[in-house]
C-alpha cells in the first residue's frame, strides 16, 4: 500500500510526516513530490494507492493531477489539501470523485482518520477488481465447456476458484453443472481426490495465505475476500491449516 504526498512546501510535507500517526495506517511506502511533474513521475514509476495533494503547486494544479489520476490510475484514492475555503474548488474536487477536501491547517489526528478511510476504500476496490477478474475468467472457461454434465466436476471447480468470497454449497454447484448433488459429490471426489468442502477450504486458505504475504490488505479484508464474514471463525480455520494465526503468518512473511 503506497501513499504519495504532493505539496510544493517542504515544511508542510514534513509536518504531515511528523504529525500523522503512521502506526494506525498500513502504508508500506510514503512517497513525496514537490511539483506536478514530480507527481506524474511517481505515478509513471509505480501504482499509488492513495494520493494526498495540495491544490497550488508548480507546473500544474492539484485538481489537474487528480484529473490525470482518474484517467490513468482510477484505482487511486485522492484527497485534496487546500488553503482555499472556496465553493468552486470544492465543487471541482467533488466532480473529480475526490474522497475528501481538507482545509489547511489540518489537524493530524483528523488526517490520520481520513487516510485510514482512504486505505479501506483502496482495499475494497482492489478486492472488487480481483473478484471481477476471477469472474471473467470463470465465464470464459465455462463458455468453452459442454454444460451437459460431462465435465460437471470441472465446472464446479472453476466456479469455486472464482467465487471464494461468496457462500458456496454442493447444491448450488450441482445446479450450475446441471447434475444432482449426490452425482456431483461422487464425480468430484473421484476426479480431485477430495470432497467439495475440503477443496473450498483448501483454496480459500491458499488465497488467504497469498494475500497476507503481499501485505496490501488488512486481515479483516482478507477474511472477507475468502468468504468469511466472521473474523474469529476465519482465524480458527486458518490456524488449522497453517498452524498459526493470520497475524503471526503475515508478520513472519513481512519479515
Amino acid at each position: 500500500m503506497k501513499l504519495l504526498i504532493v505539496d510544493d512546501e517542504m515544511f508542510a510535507v514534513q509536518g504531515i510526516l511528523d504529525g500523522v500517526d503512521w502506526e494506525q495506517l498500513s502504508f508500506d511506502a510514503v512517497m513525496k513530490a514537490y511539483s506536478y511533474n514530480q507527481a506524474l513521475e511517481a505515478f509513471q514509476g509505480s501504482f499509488i494507492d492513495v494520493l494526498l495533494c495540495d491544490i497550488e503547486m508548480p507546473d500544474g494544479s492539484g485538481l489537474q493531477l487528480v484529473d490525470y489520476v482518474n484517467k490513468h490510475s482510477p484505482g487511486t484514492q485522492c484527497v485534496i489539501l487546500s488553503c482555499h475555503d472556496e465553493f468552486d474548488f470544492a465543487r471541482q474536487a467533488v466532480s473529480l470523485n475526490c474522497l475528501d477536501y481538507v482545509l489547511k491547517p489540518v489537524r493530524y489526528d483528523a488526517l490520520t482518520e481520513i487516510l485510514k478511510n482512504a486505505i479501506g476504500r483502496a482495499e475494497e476496490r482492489s478486492r472488487r477488481t480481483m473478484m471481477e477478474n476471477l469472474g471473467r475468467q470463470y465465464v470464459d472457461s465455462v463458455a468453452q465447456k459442454n454444460r451437459t454434465g460431462s465435465d460437471a466436476a470441472g465446472i464446479a471447480m472453476d466456479y469455486i476458484a472464482s467465487h471464494l468470497d461468496e457462500e458456496l454449497s454442493v447444491r448450488q454447484l450441482s445446479a450450475l453443472a446441471y447434475v444432482s448433488p449426490d452425482h456431483l459429490t461422487r464425480i468430484f471426489k473421484k476426479k480431485y481426490g477430495k470432497s467439495i468442502p475440503d477443496i473450498i477450504l483448501e483454496r480459500r486458505m491458499a488465497l488467504a495465505g497469498e494475500l497476507l504475504k503481499k501485505g496490501d490488505m488488512s486481515i479483516a479484508a482478507v477474511s472477507g475476500s475468502v468468504g468469511y464474514s466472521n473474523y474469529s471463525y476465519f482465524s480458527e480455520q486458518f490456524k488449522k491449516v497453517y498452524g498459526c494465526t493470520p497475524r503471526d503468518y503475515q508478520k513472519r512473511h513481512q519479515k
